[in-house]
């Protein structure tokens, strides 16, 4: 069972020294490791490079240009030649068993296209390192295949799988097809492509290390595009779903809708008690105009303006998070 790891960078060369090395540490190695590194500004070059000379299974490419993101991911696994692929983002770090646990899941059951699992939050403010591991989802592999799959997004619509925990069958990809560069969160529409086609299972052990940082794009702006994405990707696999079923796929949309609206309320919440003003201001502008519904100006402009007098009263009373990197 040949695995590939894939891992895609950009201007994070300690982190993808550390997530590779956690690859490396891994109790069952993958045959390969596939860098490709998207045109960094803070030369980790060298140090990659570097690597590459300490551990044949390390190839590294390095583009000539910044792709954006999306495009690196399908360069990697184009690169890759193993019949199983391992995904892990240059800012997490694989816990030991995670590759070969995953592996053994997929050799048990050839019906499964692709498998997930928990993970472990390592959460860094100034020089400190929280441990906080995620609550199991289900204390036996969660399976999710195309008939429950609208309900599984619905029901886990913060986190429906963690990227870096990823390991999937490569003719599932071939099948699937790559990430559409369409979305910024092409991962999840990935996702949901390939559980119309295979069954998905959810491990329950923890595979990786979450790293949250102030550098998190999720932490940010990133997470209200983020919901945003996975609005218009679910209302599109309702529509696949439920085409010749008006009435279910009524209902399931005006649940699906209610979910969204009640999870950007309490992002908005969540973003203003952490500091992240801006990032509470556009979880509002998704409540109001990206959930199905226009809501007019005027009211958009209002609760801005209210949530940045709330975070300016907040400053002044000398609470100062804008470092904070706690999830939602």
């Amino acid at each position: 069972m040949s695995v590939s790891v894939v891992i895609a960078t950009y201007n994070r060369a300690r982190m993808v020294r550390e997530a590779i090395q956690s690859v490396l540490a891994q109790s069952r190695p993958p045959d390969e490791i596939v860098v490709i590194d998207d045109a960094s500004s803070d030369s980790p070059a060298e140090e990659l490079n570097y690597l590459a000379t300490l551990y044949p299974k390390l190839r590294v490419y390095r583009r000539a240009s910044n792709s954006g993101g999306v495009v690196i991911w399908n360069e990697a696994v184009a690169k890759a030649r193993g019949k199983f692929i391992a995904f892990c983002t240059d800012d997490d770090r694989f816990l030991p068993g995670h590759i070969e646990a995953s592996l053994a899941y997929l050799e048990r059951h050839p019906e499964i296209g692709l498998v997930h699992s928990g993970f472990v939050d390592a959460i860094e403010t100034g020089g400190n390192i929280a441990f906080e591991p995620r609550p199991f989802r289900s204390q036996v592999p969660l399976e999710t295949n195309r008939e429950g799959l609208v309900s599984y997004m619905t029901r886990y619509y913060d986190w429906p799988f963690h990227p870096s925990t990823l390991v999937i069958r490569r003719e599932l990809w071939e099948r699937t097809g790559g990430f559409d560069p369409r979305y910024a969160l092409a991962d999840t529409d990935w996702f949901v492509r390939a559980v119309e086609i295979a069954p998905a299972a959810m491990l329950p052990s923890h595979g990786v290390y979450n790293r949250r940082h102030s550098g998190n794009w999720s932490n940010r702006l990133g997470s209200a595009r983020m919901q945003r994405e996975i609005f218009e990707i679910v209302e599109s696999l309702i529509e696949r779903r439920y085409v010749r079923q008006s009435i279910r796929r009524a209902a399931w949309r005006a649940i699906w809708r209610a979910n969204v609206r009640l999870h950007l309320g309490l992002t908005m919440i969540a973003r203003l008690r952490t500091g992240h003003a801006e990032a509470a201001c556009a979880a509002w502008h998704g409540l109001l105009q990206n959930t199905g519904r226009r809501s007019p100006p005027w009211i958009e402009r209002a609760g801005m303006n209210l949530l940045r007098r709330l975070y300016a009263a907040r400053q002044s009373n000398g609470l100062n998070s804008s470092e904070s990197v706690i999830p939602l």
